[in-house]
């Protein structure tokens, strides 16, 4: 059996369960290093981290977001304050340094990353404003094999401003950036080929049918059912925010309203002031959604829950991960890796 047949059964429920490890870092405020810590699929409440990836030899200062790559079996970390992606092996526990290390003055402080293994490139941001896709070996001071410039400079017609988050769609070969600007959030897709670096995305996903609030935190993809991911919040008049997971067709543009959306009370998406919906990363095996909510002023006010990708409503998370043991403060974006590597396919 070929591992894509194999890959294809698994993500359709047809194989036996898997076990997958939840990751997340700290942000941090770029003068401690922080390191990444690794819980068990089936964390809940109080959990303990099961690994941690940090130290001086990591040369990690702060991990925002990542993925995992599993033709090569890394993690791609996006360290944010330490302004660069650094990439390790997937399993790496304690302070273990990088396989290499993306630091190229153009990148800024880089909060998301994704990758095309089909076409072997790194999709990321360039100075917080620009989308550039990479070798996907690229090292040092790199250069980007092409980039999208900021939608302020005359005459482009990107409207990137401050992307947040990354996905690539690799059915239909596209980069999907949430972004925002005064006209309020939006998700932009492009052509990951693209090579105009002022040319206008393919569509927009954008308006008040869209749900979206105040700020789009973090997106996601699930490739196999053609659906994005959107966690969004609002900022209420008492500065507590209300936070939902809206779905999408991952071919969706325009102002339209989501296919169903996961909100209320029960989900625990609703926060205080000093926290926000943060990021979200889909698990393929277990088919389950997981969102991190970032506080940092109070480490209780970090977690991570987990859905079913099917949740809809005031759905209570499967399972809610934080306390003092978990070591969360002012966490990133979750990053899904599989507790075994049995795949030679890339799932984000």
């Amino acid at each position: 059996m070929s591992r894509t047949l194999l890959a294809a059964l698994l993500l359709a429920g047809l194989a036996s369960p898997a076990h997958a490890d939840i990751l997340v870092g700290n942000y941090g405020g770029g003068k401690t290093p922080e390191s990444l810590h690794a819980f068990a699929d089936d964390a809940n409440g109080d959990a303990a981290p099961i690994r941690a990836l940090g130290g001086p030899a990591s040369t990690l200062v702060s991990a925002a977001g990542g993925s995992y790559e599993a033709n090569e079996g890394v993690l791609y970390v996006a360290d944010f304050f330490g302004q660069a992606i650094r990439v390790y092996p997937a399993y790496a526990n304690g302070d273990v340094a990088p396989l290499r290390v993306l630091d190229a003055p153009l990148l800024g402080q880089v909060r998301s990353v994704a990758i095309d293994v089909a076409h072997d490139e790194l999709l990321t941001t360039n100075s917080g404003c620009c989308l550039a896709a990479y070798p996907r070996t690229a090292s040092g001071t790199d250069y980007p094999l092409r980039s999208l410039s900021w939608g302020g400079i005359p005459g482009s017609q990107t409207q990137l401003n401050y992307p947040s988050s990354i996905a690539y769609a690799p059915g239909r070969d596209e980069v999907l950036l949430a972004d925002s600007d005064a006209g309020g959030p939006k998700i932009l897709v492009f052509d990951r080929g693209q090579t105009d670096a002022y040319a206008p995305p393919r569509r927009v996903l954008k308006g008040n049918l869209t749900g979206f609030g105040d700020w789009i935190g973090g997106i996601a993809l699930d490739p196999g059912n053609h659906l994005l991911y959107v966690a969004t919040y609002t900022t209420n008049p008492d500065a507590t925010r209300s936070g939902r997971i809206l779905v999408f067709a991952d071919d969706a543009g325009g102002n339209v309203a989501p296919l169903r959306t996961i909100a209320g009370p029960s989900t625990q998406l609703d926060t205080a002031n000093s926290a926000f919906l943060f990021g979200l990363a889909v698990d393929p095996l277990r088919r389950r959604l997981i969102a991190s909510v970032q506080d940092g002023t109070l480490a209780s006010g970090n977690a991570l829950l987990v859905w079913s990708l099917d949740a809809s409503g005031d759905a209570a998370p499967l399972q809610a991960i934080r306390g003092n043991q978990t070591g969360m403060l002012a966490i990133g974006a979750p990053i899904w890796v599989p507790a075994d590597a049995i795949f030679a396919d890339s799932f984000d």
